[in-house]
């Protein structure tokens, strides 16, 4: 049980600080328990290391067009972000299509439960957020996934076109298929990390995020927490709520989602939370 070490966990939250690690695929400046060379990034799950940053100051145009998609998300200016994130995504770069088809992920949450029960008769302002009718708003939920898809579909498209297949990559591909719910696909680059990577962030992550409930999983937390990897609390929490602790879990989820740009935690304790309040009716 993670309740009597959960007030511990939280308090060491607040000790997470920000890097000088920036995210080639998403501009994201990433969250961690100390300074580290590497890390994973709290927006989009990249592998992030040092050298990224030579890429994303390499081109004016890149390095815009990420610090306009990530502010943008950052304050809830969705809509004003998805110009830099089409302009980005559509070039031949799997990276930068990896990290428009997150922001796009999370725009079609944002919108999805960006509902007002206040409203009164059918609420067509609601139906319209979660229409899948383009002529009705273009930016609805299902249209925003869809567009994610596209994009994880053309990020994994360009990695085996230009033959990227080293760590870092080998992870985008991994996430990249679970996002898709391609499971085979995922299970089969999480065997070529397991063979060929000596990575133990990219070994272990990469295990977590195929499951966080498997046997070495409390081993694999441990590991990554001590190499300062704030994404870690995100599975524990997720394991600590599919184990019956789902208090405990959006706990988890909430001060995570409050100390790093972690929209994944800030939506998955949102759903947490509705299954909580469904499991008290």
């Amino acid at each position: 049980m993670l309740s009597m070490k959960l007030d511990a966990y939280i308090k060491r939250l607040d000790s997470a600080v920000q890097t000088d690690l920036i995210c080639r695929s998403c501009g994201n400046k990433v969250i961690s328990f100390s300074s580290v060379q590497e890390s994973i990034c709290n927006f989009c799950e990249s592998h992030v290391q040092m050298s990224d940053k030579d890429f994303v100051h390499g081109s004016k145009e890149v390095e815009d067009g990420l610090a306009l998609m990530q502010k943008n998300a950052s304050i809830g200016n969705w809509i004003d972000g998805a110009q830099q994130a089409d302009a980005l995504g559509a070039g031949k770069d799997p990276y930068l299509a990896f990290g428009a088809a997150n922001f796009y992920r999370f725009f079609s949450d944002y919108t999805y439960y960006s509902i007002d029960y206040t409203l009164g008769g059918f609420m067509y302002g609601n139906a319209e957020k979660r229409s899948d009718e383009p002529k009705k708003n273009k930016y609805n939920a299902i249209a925003l996934i869809s567009k994610s898809r596209d994009f994880f579909f053309r990020s994994l498209k360009l990695m085996d076109m230009m033959k990227y297949d080293d760590d870092s990559a080998m992870l985008i591909k991994l996430i990249a298929n679970l996002r898709l719910k391609r499971r085979t696909h995922a299970q089969a680059v999480l065997e070529i990390i397991d063979k060929e990577s000596k990575n133990p962030i990219i070994r272990d992550y990469a295990h977590l995020a195929f499951d966080y409930n498997e046997r070495n999983s409390g081993k694999r937390l441990d590991s990554l927490m001590s190499l300062g990897i704030v994404n870690s609390f995100y599975y524990m929490a997720l394991r600590e709520s599919a184990h019956g602790n789902i208090n405990d879990g959006i706990r988890l989820m909430d001060a995570l989602a409050s100390k790093s740009n972690m929209q994944l935690a800030l939506y998955s304790g949102i759903r947490l939370k509705a299954v909580r309040e469904a499991s008290e009716l």
